[in-house]
């Protein structure tokens, strides 16, 4: 009865959805394979174009950063990530924003901070440089971070061609510097990327003679340049590539041992390396001392004058300074000390924060990786390079500069990103969860 009652003309069929054809745009994340997709490997050539800038003293004679093209690669970077990003919307694969926020945010309010205060600077008392710069660069740290696929099996493909880029900025400052030998400290400022690209070539490299061609070039490159922050660096990479090789080859129960043994080294290591700079450091480069004494003793007093939040970035950042009746603008030589001159306790502590936060998250992608060749050499290289990028801005006025910028929180963000990545659980054999 119920049968002859039924109306099949009106009844509703469901049927499966209808996709329409993947756009271009939504190529970026398609597929699972390796290989980086169109708005990638543009993201890649514009994060090239901040090596070549960065490197420009040894490779062109002269500091881009000091041109009109000091923003060059910032100008190229946004309309790519934004191409990038509608790519991945269109293709429904999000990146992992609340991941990406838990680790950045202390960084990304000490750029708000700076952005605010650079903002009553300029247009309130009328200050010419400021710390614009600096929180811009900041902010862009989460997109670098989802730019990259949330997928372990892709990592490889950027870890490649990260990799690549890095070693041949190296090589290619390298030969500058060796072209320009008469004139001393090409490689000034720019000590860690270099000698970290070396570095991560000994990680990356299979056979024993190409780890000792990347020793020799990192050890050449420190020589060559003579500058004392290329001679620590060139130290600590020495003393990790011993340290880790002692790890390796020891047994389980005697690796915490070989852990303190290698801290107890570098701590004798550096007493030495400080005797030996007092004791011959009329052979050595001078640093500017007289520059930098001045300068930190100035800033010390307004640290002193304000602890808590410093001058709140109301400030120039830049003081004039008198050499042979030439008055330069230059900040502090420490980005560290300038952080905590104009922010206060409060801008150091957000920085400190965040770099630590994302050097765990690195840290733990060298741990989780520890199967795959390529991925645990690149995250090496990013810890080592992130170390040391820290211990050159301590001393040296680096996060003013666009290129540097670019360079720096380009390469955290998208080591960030992978790392994210290979890390969830059972995304790689042995991954931590």
């Amino acid at each position: 009865m119920n049968t002859l009652l039924q109306r099949p003309w009106l009844t509703r069929r469901v049927a499966a959805p209808r996709l329409g054809p993947q756009t271009r745009l939504a190529m970026p994340l398609a597929g699972n394979g390796n290989r980086l997709r169109f708005t990638e490997w543009l993201l890649l050539a514009v994060l090239a174009v901040a090596y070549i800038e960065a490197i420009s003293a040894p490779l062109f004679g002269m500091q881009f950063h000091l041109t009109v093209l000091n923003h060059l690669p910032l100008l190229l970077m946004a309309p790519v990530l934004l191409l990038h990003m509608i790519g991945v919307l269109l293709n429904r694969n999000l990146p992992p924003w609340q991941s990406i926020f838990a680790v950045t945010w202390p960084l990304l309010l000490l750029g708000l901070y700076a952005l605010a205060g650079s903002a009553v600077a300029k247009w309130e008392f009328g200050v010419r440089e400021t710390f614009v710069t600096f929180g811009v660069y900041l902010l862009m740290l989460p997109l670098y971070a989802a730019a990259v696929p949330p997928s372990a099996e892709r990592a490889h493909g950027w870890a490649r061609a990260l990799i690549a880029v890095w070693v041949m900025s190296s090589l290619i400052a390298l030969a500058g510097e060796l072209a320009r030998f008469s004139t001393s400290e090409t490689l000034h400022e720019i000590e860690y990327l270099v000698l970290s690209g070396f570095f991560v070539l000994f990680c990356v490299a299979r056979s024993r003679w190409t780890r000792l061609l990347a020793l020799v070039l990192l050890l050449a490159a420190a020589g060559v340049n003579q500058k004392l922050t290329g001679y620590i660096i060139a130290a600590m990479a020495v003393v990790h590539i011993v340290a880790a090789a002692s790890w390796r080859r020891s047994l389980p129960q005697w690796r915490p041992l070989v852990g303190v043994t290698a801290a107890l080294l570098s701590v004798v290591l550096l007493a030495v390396l400080t005797l030996l700079y007092f004791e011959y450091r009329q052979y050595l480069p001078s640093g500017n001392v007289d520059v930098r004494m001045k300068q930190y003793e100035s800033s010390f007093r307004q640290i002193v004058a304000s602890p808590i939040w410093g001058n709140g970035y109301t400030q120039g950042s830049g003081e004039a300074y008198t050499e042979f009746m030439r008055v330069m603008n230059i900040p502090t030589h420490s980005d560290l000390i300038d952080i905590q001159k104009h922010g206060g306790l409060i801008a150091l502590t957000l920085f400190l924060w965040g770099y630590w936060a994302v050097f765990k998250l690195v840290n733990r992608a060298v741990k989780a990786t520890v199967g795959d060749r390529v991925l645990n050499a690149y995250f090496v290289g990013v810890r080592f390079f992130q170390v040391t990028a820290m211990v050159t801005f301590a001393i040296n006025p680096l996060l003013l500069k666009g290129p540097f910028l670019v360079v720096i929180w380009g390469n955290l963000g998208l080591a960030l990103g992978l790392a994210l990545a290979v890390t969830k659980p059972r995304a790689l054999p042995g991954a931590l969860p």
